[in-house]
Order: structure tokens, then sequence, then C-alpha cells
């Protein structure tokens, strides 16, 4: 027979799970592998996977919590509230800050990442969007030296402050750790790279990433990483671009 406390506690499961499928319904936002809605908890979304931690394409929820939470202590990425796991890994989710009072999404045209920051740095690009680039690839920088590496950076999942035009991360899903100074060098010399193109000193970028890899193929991983962080260095004391 069910104790009165363990039915009560049943019941009480039952009503927030009910509530969280009628949120669900009303997604926030959604991708191929999750979908994002507001959870139980006034202040906070939860982001909820569609596929089983077997699947090629799932997100390992886990990982992907302790690389946010990393970024949260930066104070680049929203804060984690808890991770919740389930059998087969089919609706693990994630609860963190809901931060859209203070933080809006890019428009569509507005696209980061490495495949298009170059964008920021041609005739008439926006100086706000040149230098958020910038801000974003300074976030990108100080992460790497944290030994993150964080990837699918386009209009989806940053964010930008509305006042200050910080730039937030929000989706950890495609991250990973680096792997010793010789990955944390190539990286941040990467990102780094990226940073200055944005602001329209790419040959500053190619000669840093170029030095450093010359360094890391001889072997001389110290000093690689040395000469990366002096040119991340150079990439924060950007204020403003040309």
């Amino acid at each position: 027979m069910r104790k009165a406390g363990d039915l009560f506690k049943a019941f009480t499961e039952n009503l927030r799970e009910q509530k969280l499928a009628s949120n669900r319904a009303e997604p926030i936002g959604a991708g191929a592998n999750a979908v994002v809605y507001a959870s139980d908890v006034p202040g906070n979304v939860m982001k909820q996977s569609s596929r089983a931690d077997s699947h090629q394409y799932a997100n390992d929820f886990e990982k992907e919590v302790n690389l946010q939470a990393i970024a949260a202590d930066m104070g680049i990425a929203p804060q984690v509230a808890g991770l919740e796991q389930f059998p087969g890994g089919i609706g693990n989710r994630i609860e963190m800050a809901d931060v859209r009072q203070n933080y809006e999404s890019l428009p569509q045209d507005e696209v980061l990442g490495p495949q298009s920051v170059s964008d920021y740095s041609e005739s008439g690009t926006r100086k706000d969007l040149q230098m958020f680039a910038v801000r974003q690839a300074q976030q990108m920088g100080q992460l790497a030296l944290k030994g993150v590496r964080l990837e699918d950076r386009h209009d989806g999942n940053v964010m930008r402050h509305k006042m200050t035009g910080r730039p937030l991360q929000i989706d950890f899903g495609i991250a990973g750790k680096l792997n010793g100074d010789s990955e944390k060098a190539a990286w941040l010399s990467q990102v780094t790279a990226e940073g200055f193109e944005a602001a329209g000193i790419p040959e500053m970028g190619q000669i840093l990433r170029a030095t450093v890899m010359d360094y890391l193929e001889g072997g001389d991983v110290s000093q690689g990483l040395d000469i990366a962080k002096q040119g991340f260095s150079r990439l924060q004391k950007i204020k403003n671009v040309r």
C-alpha cells in the first residue's frame, strides 16, 4: 500500500509534468535536437532533448551542462539551474535562467561564425555588428583559456544585451574540452584571428595564426601558446572598430 507522502509526491510530479507539457506546446525556440520552453519555475526555461543519447546527432546534456556552467561563471552564458535525465536519454532537459528580459535574439541576417565573420569587415558593414563580432571573439578566447571550445555560433545560439550590446552564448550543444596546450593554442589563435578580421585588420590575424601553427608544427607548444596569448591580449584591447 502506498503511503500518503508517496501519493502526494506522485500527484505533485504529475501536476508539474502537465504544466511543462503545456509550456512545451508553446515553445520559445526549437532545433533539430531540442526544444526550449518556459519552465514551471518563474524566470527559468527548459531545454529538452528530442533524441536519445545513443542517437548519432544527440547532445550529451551532462557534458553540455558542465561546459555551460563554466561560461556562466564567467558571465557569458545563462546560469544553469539543473539537469534532469531520463532512461535512454529521450526527454533529458536542462533548466537555466531565462535571459530574454535583458537580451534579444539577433535578426536572421546578422549571422555569426567562422564561415561568415568576414562579412563584418566588408565595406558598408554596420560598426555595431563589427564590434559585436569582435566582442564575441573575445568571449571565445576567454573560453579557450578555460579549456573550452565552443562552435555552432550562429544567430540562434547567440543573444545580444539590449542596452550594452554584449554577446551571450546560450547553446553549448556543439562544444568540447580542449585537450592540452597544443589544442588550446590552435583554437585561441583561430578565434583571435576571427576577431581581428571582424575588426577590419585581417592581416594581423593571418600572421598570428600562421606563426602559432609554425611553432606547433615544430613541436614548440609552449612558445605557440605564448604567442597565441599575446595575440589575444591585443584583441582584448580593441574597444572600437575602424
